[in-house]
């Protein structure tokens, strides 16, 4: 394994250049990325970004525009629409001048008077004592996998179907750098898609080129749960969607659109090699 894997996601190279280790290589291809640790960058700009905070993100919407290689970008965010309620951010992830990522945010401010909770809170599934141990089928051995700890409730990537995990970073995103809560959340719901599948990755491609969460409150901690169910019609494209907690409650939803395709013998073997 390579050092570079332990130590965190992406190593800054100043200037708003980031290196990507092996910790963010998805199951696809092992030259590209999974699609949380570029996602959980836009998103560490946009935070860094005329940062204010009396505001939280409250949606997060990230395209991705292409395969993101493993290799140095460059990462850059903007104020799209300032305001003193709400404001309207964008981030945009570039490879050789390129935008392979984007992503948008609408961050809101905090009411200084907080209304009565409407709801019962929605409380997670607990958290496993242990971690999930079972060897994972070689089609979805990645770095972006070793790089994070999962304790499932039920369901995995074994499995074909819904499936609720908790799950943690083992590294940073950033050397020596806290992960904020934002970031954590970008990170994990990104594998919603892979986690729920109904398909056989060694047949099939069910590839998001985006991903949208809507946000009730930053989470809390360093544990994510995710309860993701992926629906397909034969006629039409898939959905992902998850609920996701923090071991207080109910902190976001997230939704993916997908590409369903079946795999060509050429497209498996490179995945292979």
């Amino acid at each position: 394994m390579s050092t570079e894997m332990t130590v965190a996601f992406w190593l800054p190279e100043g200037n708003e250049r980031f290196r990507a280790t092996l910790s963010t290589q998805g199951p696809w291809n092992p030259s590209f990325q999974h699609g949380g640790p570029p996602g959980a960058l836009l998103v560490r700009q946009i935070e860094r970004c005329s940062p204010r905070p009396d505001m939280m993100l409250a949606r997060i919407s990230i395209d991705i525009l292409g395969p993101i290689p493993i290799t140095t970008l460059h990462a850059h965010a903007r104020v799209v629409r300032p305001g003193r309620s709400v404001e309207l951010l964008e981030a945009t992830l570039e490879h050789d001048g390129r935008a392979v990522m984007h992503a948008s945010a609408w961050r809101v401010l905090l009411p200084t008077t907080h209304p009565a909770s409407v709801d019962e809170p929605e409380m997670p599934p607990q958290l496993p004592a242990q971690e999930f141990t079972s060897v994972i089928a070689p089609e979805w051995a990645c770095g972006f996998l070793e790089a994070t700890e999962w304790r499932y409730v039920h369901g995995n990537y074994n499995q074909l179907g819904p499936a609720t995990a908790w799950m943690r970073m083992r590294h940073p995103l950033l050397p020596e750098e806290e992960v904020t809560p934002m970031q954590r959340l970008v990170l994990t719901a990104d594998s919603a898609n892979g986690v729920s599948s109904p398909l056989d990755i060694r047949s099939w491609q069910f590839i998001p080129p985006e991903l949208t969460l809507h946000c009730l409150r930053p989470p809390v901690g360093e544990w994510i749960c995710m309860d993701a169910r992926t629906l397909m019609q034969a006629e039409g494209t898939g959905l992902s969607t998850a609920n996701l907690y923090d071991e207080r409650g109910l902190v976001a939803r997230s939704a993916q659109a997908l590409l369903i395709a079946q795999r060509s013998k050429v497209e498996k073997d490179s995945r292979k090699a």
